[in-house]
């Protein structure tokens, strides 16, 4: 693991329970598209889920998708 990467965070914050692991990069421009929905958004527009546990579509729960595909 590459230290100061943000792998590196979301071991951490597995362990601390702090931040939701695997989070997309807030600062991205990146589009994603939703597996579910079929929406393309900002990889930022990604929101978490805190009853699932899950990275979900920006449009849930009217969207109840758990996926995205990079665009």
């Amino acid at each position: 693991m590459i230290r100061g990467s943000k792998q590196e965070d979301d071991a951490k914050a597995r362990k601390d329970g702090t931040v939701p692991p695997f989070r997309p990069d807030p600062d991205s421009d990146k589009k994603v598209q939703c597996k579910h929905c079929h929406e393309t958004y900002n990889e930022k527009d990604i929101k978490w889920d805190h009853v699932s546990g899950n990275w979900v579509c920006k449009h849930h729960p009217k969207c109840d998708g758990a996926g995205w595909l990079p665009f």
